[in-house]
């Protein structure tokens, strides 16, 4: 799933925005603890996408 489209979820989905920066960051950070798997470049949240690590699935 492509970063922007799944933060634009996330935003959709809160109560309070609280700023799409900060969701980056916390996207950023599960993808380090390797939650997420991504491909693509970090350098902005159009180029990358994610998806759950396949062990987390089950």
């Amino acid at each position: 799933m492509k970063s922007a489209r799944l933060i634009g979820e996330v935003i959709g989905h809160m109560q309070q925005y609280t700023g799409d920066e900060w969701i980056e960051y916390r996207l950023r950070d599960l993808i380090s603890k390797e939650i997420f798997e991504y491909r693509g470049d970090l350098s902005a949240m159009r180029l990358y996408e994610v998806k759950l690590k396949k062990e987390l699935l089950h």
